[in-house]
């Protein structure tokens, strides 16, 4: 965001000029009318044009950060990724030594038991 906007915090989503309010979606700015938010989504701004976006104060602007459930979850499905991707690796190769281990005893059997 532009220094100019993040110079003022305390500024609430309600005081923002009007030409940001009306770039908003419509359904969230009905919200912050209604006063139902008090915050804009980061993918929100992302979708605003760069001068619009650079009037909105980083304060105003919601996060994973700011939501510390969401980055639990975001946390904990990293992890749970993760360890399937290993789980997953270790069973192909247990699963490719059992399959070679058959070959070789098959083609052992073959060659030294004729």
């Amino acid at each position: 965001m532009a220094q100019i906007a993040q110079a003022d915090e305390s500024i609430e989503v309600e005081d923002l000029p009007q030409e940001v309010i009306d770039a908003l979606p419509d359904d969230i700015r009905e919200e912050i009318i209604s006063g139902a938010r008090d915050q804009i989504p980061e993918d929100v701004v992302d979708t605003l044009t760069p001068d619009i976006a650079d009037r909105i104060p980083d304060s105003l602007v919601d996060t994973a950060a700011v939501n510390p459930g969401l980055t639990a979850v975001v946390v904990v499905i990293a992890l749970l990724s993760v360890g399937g991707a290993i789980m997953g690796a270790i069973k192909g190769f247990i699963k490719m030594a059992v399959l070679l281990g058959v070959i070789a005893a098959v083609a052992w059997f073959f060659v030294l038991g004729r």
